[in-house]
């Protein structure tokens, strides 16, 4: 098993689109990550990305200001891991202490949405790629898009 090192690097910011902008804005900065974190996604094929005010310690989340912020966890098995799905997103926003939760899947297993065939991440290339991305609301079933690259050292 491997490792887990703690990953402060990162850099990246991801264009929001869709009529949830309004009360979300148009894009979210990537503040932290963390890298197949199997304790708290289940999986060594995540990527688990933040908000500048919120970390991980010791396998659990850490904010500094639980009104505002968000957590994004995005996982690719289309290398193995998993029988019935590719790709996951689920993704947490909290705007003035409102949270959104977010969510697709590929395949589309009609829960959620398809994420779209161009969201990949490269765990050798240290890279996740939103082009595209579709997400839906799961409490109103808004649908929101996702764009941008997100790196780490």
């Amino acid at each position: 098993m491997q490792d887990i090192v703690p990953i402060n690097e990162t850099t990246g910011t991801i264009i929001l689109s869709g009529v949830e902008t309004s009360e979300l804005g148009t894009a979210l900065s990537i503040g932290n990550i963390e890298v197949a974190n199997t304790a708290l996604t289940g999986t060594d094929k995540s990527v688990i990305l933040l908000s500048d005010n919120i970390s991980v310690s010791d396998n659990e989340f850490v904010y500094d200001d639980d009104q505002n912020g968000f957590v994004i966890v995005a996982a690719d098995f289309s290398a193995g891991g998993s029988t019935s799905v590719e790709k996951t997103i689920s993704m947490t926003i909290v705007k003035n202490g409102v949270e959104y939760r977010h969510a697709c899947s590929t395949p589309n297993l009609n829960i959620f949405t398809d994420c779209g065939e161009n969201f990949r991440i490269d765990f050798d290339g240290n890279t996740v790629i939103f082009d595209n991305t579709t997400v839906i609301n799961t409490d109103n079933d808004s649908i929101l898009t996702l764009d941008g690259t997100v790196t780490w050292n």
